[in-house]
């Protein structure tokens, strides 16, 4: 019997600590108020209109890092458009540290000081990860975690761009 009170007990705290599952898709993406390395903030509201990309990610993540050049030249395509990429770092490093890691290898997309909650709060469950955030705000699909090359990011955009 005490086992059984034990193992309920557990199974108690280990619910209790879980975070909110992620919204579904076609539901409401969860806000954030989020400092841009470089300056100002970014808002989900104040993407509203534009189809993003969100990129989870964090310097000590190798595949995150191999994505780099990918999301740069999508980012340069995309100049201009109604879809944008928006990454938010996970790391620990200060806000100094992360933009001089940015410069050193030429980052040409806008990159926010998150944390693991808010990319739990997305449904992120290892880095990079990658949800697509409709006009609407709502979020439109999660890709599987890990490197995603150009032409797999391209096509996630191009399902949920306004046509």
């Amino acid at each position: 019997m005490r086992r059984v009170l034990l193992l309920a007990a557990f199974a108690a705290v280990v619910a209790c600590g879980r975070a909110a599952p992620p919204p579904p898709v076609n539901e409401a993406a969860p806000e954030f108020d989020l400092p841009l390395i470089g300056g100002g903030n970014v808002t989900l509201a104040s993407l509203q209109g534009k189809t993003v990309l969100i990129d989870f990610w964090a310097t000590w993540c190798p595949p995150c890092v191999t994505e780099v050049p990918e999301l740069n030249a999508i980012s340069k395509e995309l100049q201009g458009t109604d879809a944008a990429i928006l990454a938010i770092s996970v790391d620990s490093l200060t806000a100094e540290a992360l933009a001089d890691w940015l410069k050193e290898r030429d980052v040409s997309y806008p990159v926010a000081l998150g944390d693991s909650d808010l990319a739990g709060m997305y449904g992120a469950d290892a880095f990079p990860f990658h949800v697509v955030v409709g006009p609407d705000g709502k979020v439109r699909e999660r890709l599987e975690s890990g490197f995603h090359d150009r032409e797999q990011l391209r096509a996630a955009l191009a399902r949920h761009r306004k046509r």
